[in-house]
């Protein structure tokens, strides 16, 4: 028994000298590396303060955003079921339901290709049951795109126009696609773009539509259906670009 006490005080002794091995933290090891889709979730999920009971749905677009060679990424983020839970606790499940749940349960990251930054999140007020839909265009220059953002609230669907300015999203135009999807009355309309009149970034023309309707017995089937809208000829506005003010603006007579 004495022997087994002066071994174990040795032991501690000797354990309490011992320099424990220093983990090269600059270096992670392979097993220590996320790949670029698991950083992209860490990131959603803590941005947004998901739960790991929350179910959620997320959608990553690629594009040249910037001068730089690197692909840029617009992350979109659906939080339905969080939208549903919420309703459910406050007791308005039903009455939230009627309005398709609007709130900012969708949202976008963007995340910058050469440095791999994230931006905050961006929430887009609109009906989670309808996904954001991302879209890209040359607006501002042939060597990279724009993007634009699409959104549907109650019967009406919306576009939001973005640009890459020092490696942020800022918004430069919005406008309603169209209204009383589902009714008889409804409005919509189309978009072109054409060389700019006023700076080298394109113009944005706005034709009057003609929307295909149709008749729906569910309720959500009105977030989830993408309209069919024909072009007129009959140009109702044009927006031209300010770099200056990095907004679209129209004139008065257009």
């Amino acid at each position: 028994m004495k022997y087994l006490v002066v071994l174990l005080v040795f032991t501690f002794l000797y354990s309490c000298k011992d320099t424990p091995q220093k983990t090269n933290t600059d270096k992670p090891t392979p097993d220590m590396v996320l790949t670029l889709e698991q950083r992209i979730v860490r990131q959603i999920e803590a941005s947004h303060e998901i739960t790991a009971t929350e179910k959620y749905s997320y959608k990553i677009y690629k594009e040249h955003l910037d001068n730089d060679d690197s692909l840029d990424f617009i992350i979109t983020v659906n939080r339905l079921d969080y939208a549903k839970q919420k309703a459910i606790q406050g007791g308005k499940l039903a009455k939230r339901a009627e309005t398709g749940f609007i709130g900012r349960y969708n949202s976008y990251i963007y995340m910058d290709g050469a440095t791999k930054a994230f931006s905050s999140v961006i929430p887009v007020g609109s009906s989670p049951i309808s996904e954001l839909d991302v879209h890209f265009k040359n607006v501002r220059s042939e060597s990279f795109k724009d993007f634009q953002v699409d959104f549907k609230i109650s019967s009406g669907g919306f576009r939001r126009f973005f640009t890459i300015y020092n490696k942020k999203p800022r918004q430069t135009f919005e406008i309603m696609l169209y209204d009383g999807f589902g009714d008889k009355e409804n409005t919509s309309i189309a978009v072109e773009y054409e060389t700019g009149s006023y700076s080298l970034a394109k113009d944005i023309l706005i034709y009057s539509g003609k929307m295909k309707n149709k008749k729906f017995n569910d309720p959500e089937a009105v977030y989830k259906t993408k309209p069919i809208i024909e072009t007129s000829k009959t140009l109702q506005r044009r927006w031209f670009y300010n770099e200056n003010e990095r907004k679209y603006f129209t004139r008065k007579n257009s």
